[in-house]
């Protein structure tokens, strides 16, 4: 049988005099076996906003028939050296493990009386119990006593979900262009492309292996400077860098400073590789030896049947029609996932976090 009692604590008092706290509040006395009043019981306590504590205390009657019945089975099942399986004296077992069985038996009575408190009491909480100073060194087989561990719980808030049943929401359905689809098949041949090594800098599309170094203003190498291998475009440099770049070769170098040798985009992730603060103008003054040690030209893959099968290895793709419709179709599906997010964005905001 499961009794639920309301007890008076500090809280009654406080209420009696004007109010009462969190930590003054009724609690609530969870009692099992319907005989027993000292038998185990479950108290529960608000600590804070969707907060509680429950204790759970144990008398001896609670744990120790179950201890003494798992030294009894674990006697029969015992093999030890001078003595008949099943024939080993419960004192000898309770003094080469009783400590652990003891120990796992009053755990596993907690374990019981708080999840029975729970089930019975319909308690709708987050995870699992947290334990409160869980302190096992007070379990001595040899002096059974009264046991009493704590447990705080989070609880659920109770909410409700706005009916969407007859709320206006827009779904947006995005039309493919020849431009979105010109631009995706130009990644595509980019990304698998082929880098050839060139041995000038020709065009802004050269891409440059370089080793940036901290120099003073006379170009010296300063000894705590930065040093860092990179690797970029030609054309992620200012316009009038990418004029001083044209026909240089492996080994030579430029003086810059970060501020002007870079556009705004291409500077605040130039700068966060260096392991420099994007928006610090100090670090943005400093200047930099951009030292060439590889020049390479990414040759675009070229539009034909191995270039279809490497990316659609099914073989439903054979020719350049074929290729665009295929393109099409995947950035129609990856636009129509993106309304879908859209849509569930809107329906969240605007309907359950703050609805008309």
């Amino acid at each position: 049988m499961v009794k639920l009692v309301d007890i008076p604590d500090l809280g009654s008092g406080a209420a009696r005099h004007g109010g009462s706290s969190p930590s003054t509040r009724t609690t609530f006395i969870y009692l099992l076996n319907k005989d027993e009043f000292f038998m185990a019981t479950v108290t529960r306590e608000n600590i804070g906003l969707l907060n509680d504590k429950l204790t759970v205390s144990l008398s001896k009657d609670d744990y120790l028939p179950a201890f003494e019945k798992s030294l009894k089975e674990y006697s029969k099942r015992a093999n030890i050296p001078g003595f008949r399986k099943g024939m080993v004296p419960a004192g000898l077992i309770k003094k080469m493990y009783g400590s652990s069985l003891f120990t796992d038996e009053v755990l596993r009575s907690i374990d019981r009386e708080l999840v029975k408190y729970l089930e019975t009491e319909k308690v709708d909480i987050f995870a699992q119990p947290l334990p409160d100073e869980l302190n096992l060194r007070q379990l001595d087989v040899n002096s059974p006593t009264d046991y009493h561990f704590s447990f705080e719980i989070g609880l659920k808030p109770d909410f409700k979900l706005a009916d969407l049943g007859k709320t206006k929401t827009t779904r947006y359905k995005v039309k493919v262009t020849d431009e979105m689809i010109n631009s995706e098949i130009a990644r595509l041949q980019n990304r698998y492309g082929n880098m050839k090594d060139e041995d000038t800098v020709t065009t802004e599309e050269n891409v440059l292996n370089v080793t940036f170094s901290e120099v003073d203003e006379n170009g010296n190498n300063l000894p705590d400077g930065i040093t860092k291998d990179n690797s970029l475009l030609v054309k992620y440099f200012a316009q009038n860098i990418r004029q001083d770049l044209m026909s240089k070769a492996k080994n030579d170098f430029i003086i810059i400073k970060l501020k002007t040798g870079f556009e705004d985009k291409e500077r605040e992730w130039i700068m966060g590789d260096l392991g420099l603060g994007k928006d610090d103008e100090a670090s943005a003054d400093k200047n930099f030896k951009v030292l060439i040690t590889k020049i390479g030209l990414l040759e675009k893959r070229e539009l034909n049947e191995d270039f279809f099968k490497q990316l659609y290895p099914n073989g439903d793709v054979t020719s350049e029609a074929d290729f665009r419709n295929k393109v099409s179709e995947e950035i129609q599906v990856h636009w129509d996932g993106q309304a879908r997010h859209q849509l569930q964005h809107q329906a969240y905001h605007d309907y359950w976090i703050t609805p008309n």
